[in-house]
């Protein structure tokens, strides 16, 4: 665990080491690929598409559990090794991924391919804050100018900020409020080999820029939780989320001891 970069507890985030295989990451990419054409291996529909074929070929690509769709994304996400490397990194004894999207942001979107200034937990309302994770698989070399997910190291333990949004692609606005609240805050990005993982907390603040390089930036994001996490009872259509929990068909449990 010495190859960890980075303090989950601290920083909220760490990256870890390769962990996939070439091979692994070239299926997923292909698998990926697939399911934005809209080809489902599985006959099985993804929960959502945020793009579809035909629309601005230079905006961001994201889709709700791929890995309903695709054998070979269903085994990116339940490699062994991975939740290994999930529970020891978090502690815990249980690994369950609850939500994964794959995002794939193509080069020369500009502001179309920003993702703004946000913690995971303000949208997830069915759950507490603690035991609940976000790991992000690099399926291509991530640099500076490929539009890397930032961080701002320890942001996990401030106070909620009032205008942070994952959907406000105008980051130099959030910029300014985040300069007004906290003086001197250091922004790490995440500059991972494709194979290579990064694992965040539910309250730390990140974001992403414009991809100015040559090729696509691709990442599967999978949301885990564990056994020391705690749901919050909801209602209407977010229940679902909760509900799915039980049906690992769905919500596949990768690591148990």
């Amino acid at each position: 665990m010495s190859r960890i970069k980075y303090n989950l507890g601290t920083d909220g985030f760490c990256f870890l080491p390769k962990i996939f295989s070439s091979y692994q990451v070239e299926c997923a990419r292909n698998a990926i690929w697939d399911v934005i054409q809209g080809q489902y291996e599985t006959g099985v529909q993804p929960e959502n598409r945020f793009w579809n074929v035909g629309d601005d070929p230079e905006s961001i690509i994201k889709i709700d559990k791929p890995h309903l769709c695709n054998e070979q994304i269903w085994s990116l996400i339940t490699d062994v090794d991975f939740g290994k490397w999930l529970a020891d990194t978090v502690g815990a004894k249980k690994i369950q991924v609850w939500h994964s999207q794959s995002v794939w942001k193509p080069a020369g979107g500009g502001q179309k391919g920003n993702a703004g200034w946000h913690r995971d937990i303000q949208y997830w309302p069915f759950w507490k804050p603690n035991g609940v994770f976000t790991a992000w698989i690099a399926l291509s070399d991530v640099i500076d100018e490929s539009g890397p997910v930032q961080y701002i190291r320890g942001s996990n333990e401030w106070e909620d900020i009032p205008g942070m949004d994952f959907f406000n692609k105008n980051i130099a606005s959030q910029d300014r409020i985040l300069e007004r609240t906290h003086d001197g805050f250091k922004v790490v990005s995440t500059n991972i080999k494709k194979g290579q993982i990064s694992i965040h907390t539910s309250r730390v603040y990140h974001s992403s820029g414009p991809n100015i390089s040559k090729g696509p930036r691709i990442g599967m994001v999978v949301h885990f939780c564990t056994d020391s996490s705690e749901k919050i009872p909801v209602k209407g259509e977010l229940t679902s989320y909760l509900n799915q929990t039980e049906n690992e068909s769905i919500c596949p449990v990768i690591y148990e001891n």
